[in-house]
């Protein structure tokens, strides 16, 4: 038991933990001891690690290439990660701008932690994926949350932006396509943003980390791709999700060299360089053919379709059709004030509970990202599993 003497960091009363990451101890608990959960809310891909990937990493075990690499990671793969930005995304980033990180989010902590200090306010559009504004807090800076609605399609613009800065306003928190509404923001409304914070002087952190899955037939586009802005924004992505390689903790951040320069500088006190071993295998990853990813953005997409439709089946539901990413978020404020199971609902997390322990379904409650009446459900799961987790929601809160 911690001493009630004991006086800890400041940090540690204004951060609060990680709700997805409490979901997952949750599940994997209740598997453990034998339980039937359909694993509807967590974002863990269910495709392999490319054959190719996983090669790589035992030849490099083989090869004894297991001792520190240079902090901002190994040069191949930051080369590779130059060419798969202007294959993929139409950036342009040289190595020595790239920094490879301990998965996605130990890269937008650097960038956070470089760019903002006690004071500076950071917007936020709602909902947003729920470590920003923890690693925005640990920083010391202001988390400053711009809401939007299924109208807007969850997504910001100038307009609604406008109110909420001031003199303080440091950066924008943009992440598309979101976690966890799936939207995709076009060109048109990428460049009015790119005005905005030209004329605001706003930084900006893009999190592109689900940038390979986007459904819409004009595809992706990056807000550092527009004139002035590549001055003034950190680029983040990861292997995590577009790979199946949330376990080999690889990402990394692209921006101007003297923000990469004292991000690099964080790293080396806290972290130092990634696996040197989930380095090779990320190379082989992002260098090799990329033929499979198409068949997966195909099958995320019937996937969202299916998982769409069973949520508009089920009472007191309703959500958009996501345009990225492999999440639906789920309008449940229907249930808001209602009786089940012996409960009145006053907010989703009522209902993700019951969900779990009475029909065996984990959806994860949208209060960590910033809406206590919506759900966010996942579709990075088999078909199966999928349909018989909508079954066991619908045989709970009924049909509409």
């Amino acid at each position: 038991m911690l001493n009630r003497h004991v006086q800890l960091a400041d940090w540690v009363d204004r951060v609060q933990p990680s709700p997805t990451a409490m979901l997952e101890s949750t599940v994997a608990r209740y598997q453990r001891e034998g339980r039937t959960v359909y694993r509807l809310g967590l974002g863990q891909p269910d495709f392999p690690t490319p054959d190719r990937a996983k090669a790589s990493a035992i030849e490099a075990i083989q090869n004894n290439f297991t001792g520190y690499t240079d902090t901002s990671g190994i040069t191949p793969l930051r080369e590779a990660i130059s060419r798969a930005l202007r294959r993929d995304i139409g950036l342009s980033y040289n190595p020595d701008e790239i920094v490879v990180t301990v998965g996605g989010k130990h890269a937008l902590f650097n960038a956070i932690c470089t760019l903002c200090q006690a004071g500076d306010e950071v917007l936020i559009p709602v909902p947003y994926w729920v470590s920003f504004p923890e690693q925005v807090k640990f920083a010391g800076a202001k988390p400053v949350f711009v809401p939007t609605d299924a109208a807007s399609g969850y997504k910001v613009t100038p307009e609604s932006l406008a109110p909420f800065v001031n003199e303080s306003t440091r950066l924008l928190i943009l992440n598309q396509p979101n976690n966890p509404s799936g939207a995709v923001y076009s060109a048109k409304e990428l460049s009015e943003l790119a005005d905005f914070c030209l004329k605001r002087d706003l930084w900006v952190i893009s999190d592109e980390v689900y940038s390979a899955f986007v459904f819409k037939p004009e595809g992706y586009t990056s807000i550092a791709s527009f004139p002035g802005m590549r001055e003034r924004t950190v680029v983040t992505n990861a292997v995590s999700k577009t790979y199946g390689m949330t376990g080999w903790r690889i990402g990394y951040s692209a921006a101007p060299a003297a923000i990469t320069q004292a991000m690099l500088r964080l790293q080396s006190h806290t972290t130092s360089n990634p696996s040197s071993i989930a380095q090779q295998a990320a190379l082989a990853a992002i260098d090799g053919p990329q033929d499979d990813l198409e068949n997966i953005r195909r099958e995320y997409a019937a996937r969202r379709d299916i998982l769409v439709e069973g949520v508009r089946r089920i009472r007191g539901l309703a959500c958009n059709v996501p345009d990225g990413a492999f999440y639906v978020w789920v309008d449940a404020s229907g249930w808001r004030g209602q009786s089940l199971a012996g409960r009145v609902i006053s907010t989703a997390d009522d209902l993700a509970d019951i969900l779990l322990t009475q029909a065996g379904v984990a959806v994860m409650p949208g209060t960590g990202f910033g809406s206590p009446y919506h759900l966010r459900l996942s579709y990075a799961v088999s078909r199966d599993e999928m349909k018989n987790g909508l079954a066991a929601m619908e045989s709970i809160l009924g049909s509409n």
